[in-house]
């Protein structure tokens, strides 16, 4: 055994993170590095503003690999936690654009609350009540907490705002974490952070097809209303490669690349096998879409276009983590139907 194989052991054996995830991440940087170089060697082309803004993209894209990188190193309970901070910061950026947010100060403790005890519940694996708590316990609660305001002006916009925020960035993006929790039995390759690294890889992959397909090929524009950038040459361009990633990770994450347990005695054949990660890919590439499209429409709805600053060249953290509210839940369900008894 090499002296790098040895480390890489080692490694793995310390941070029990899985050998395809180490090998996952360390491709992740060598695309970075390589990508920066690419980007760079063109920059004396632009102007001194997109230079700039160049520049700011690509430190924004080194933080957040970083960041993401050292969680998932440090296991489970650092990287629910970030995913919780995520949560906080998207429905922050997200009620800042809503009109008339002054009415809903009072109510703004009993949103963040919830939007933490859904993290409680997924980091002691209590499933049931993640299920529940956001889109019955809290919409009750909620509701009744709205209409002891004595305030039946604007009521339904008002319950309606808050519990689609809430839906969105805390239920829906908490089925990040919750692949964590899933039982090990159903991750034999990568256990709970293959699942991770495989949805939050492809849905970023994803959206960065859209855009490099969609910037040179971009003719026919499909919601140009909502969000004029989106084209049928990026998405398709996007589904194709997306796809493709996906077959290529599978079987260093996931058990995607085999017959999964609930069809056991089915067909057989390598192509059988790869469906299952053809399919993940397919809809991880269309709801990503799909999770862009919703926000979109949000921050047209508020006139803005970017949710916020916090990532300097990207906007706001809801600007980075919107496909994940599609594919979050699309995918962990997917999973759970596939390797759950």
């Amino acid at each position: 055994m090499s002296g790098l194989e040895e480390f890489i052991r080692r490694v793995s054996e310390v941070t029990s993170l899985p050998l395809g995830g180490l090998g996952v991440m360390a491709g992740i940087f060598v695309a970075l590095v390589v990508g920066t170089i690419a980007r760079l060697t063109h920059l004396h082309r632009l102007s001194a503003e997109a230079g700039r803004a160049l520049v700011r993209r690509l430190r924004t894209w080194w933080v957040i690999a970083f960041v993401v990188g050292l969680v998932v190193l440090l296991g489970r309970p650092a990287t629910v936690g970030l995913v919780c901070l995520l949560s906080l910061l998207s429905l922050r950026e997200y009620l800042a654009m809503v009109p008339e947010r002054r009415r809903y100060q009072g109510l703004l403790r009993w949103v963040y609350a919830a939007a933490v005890l859904q993290y409680v519940w997924v980091y002691f694996e209590l499933f049931e009540l993640c299920i529940i708590f956001i889109p019955v316990l809290m919409f009750l609660l909620l509701t009744l907490r709205i209409v002891l305001m004595r305030q039946p002006e604007g009521f339904v916009h008002m319950v309606g705002t808050l519990q689609w925020g809430m839906m969105m960035l805390v239920f829906c993006l908490s089925h990040v974490a919750l692949l964590l929790t899933l039982p090990p039995g159903t991750n034999p390759v990568g256990g709970g952070i293959g699942w991770f690294l495989y949805l939050v890889v492809l849905t970023e992959f994803n959206d960065i097809a859209q855009a490099l397909w969609g910037r040179p090929l971009g003719r026919h524009k499909i919601i140009p209303e909502v969000s004029p950038a989106k084209s049928w040459e990026g998405l398709i361009g996007a589904l194709v490669c997306t796809t493709l990633l996906a077959v290529l990770l599978a079987p260093l994450l996931t058990p995607l690349g085999e017959r999964p347990p609930r069809f056991e005695g089915g067909p057989a054949g390598p192509w059988y096998g790869s469906a299952w990660a053809i399919a993940a890919g397919l809809m991880i590439g269309v709801g990503g879409f799909c999770g862009d499209v919703v926000i979109s429409a949000v921050k047209r709805d508020a006139h803005v276009k970017d949710s916020g600053t916090l990532l300097p060249g990207q906007g706001g953290i809801l600007d980075r983590v919107d496909s994940l509210t599609f594919t979050a839940p699309l995918f962990f369900h997917y999973v759970a139907f596939l390797y759950v008894p």
